[in-house]
């Protein structure tokens, strides 16, 4: 499996495969987070967006998911989490 490379040709982004695949899962995190799941990283509300904090989760790798496919809505894609 490929990972999305930065702008200097390092992987940073683990199980990612493309730019739109990086879109759609945060995308799907970040309306997670809105919704009232708690964030796997420390973040500051008041200073972070539900965005920037979907994006550092997955780049770090924090957060599970299953591959995207034709067959698969994207709603599944990302591992759900209610909130508590």
């Amino acid at each position: 499996s490929r990972d999305v490379e930065d702008h200097n040709g390092h992987q940073s982004w683990p199980g990612i495969v493309s730019r739109f695949q990086l879109v759609i899962l945060a995308g799907l995190r970040s309306k997670q987070l809105l919704r009232g799941a708690k964030p796997r990283i420390v973040a500051d509300p008041l200073k972070r967006r539900n965005t920037s904090i979907a994006l550092e989760e997955l780049k770090r790798g924090l957060i599970p998911f299953n591959g995207l496919n034709e067959d698969q809505p994207p709603q599944t894609a990302v591992a759900s989490q209610q909130p508590e």
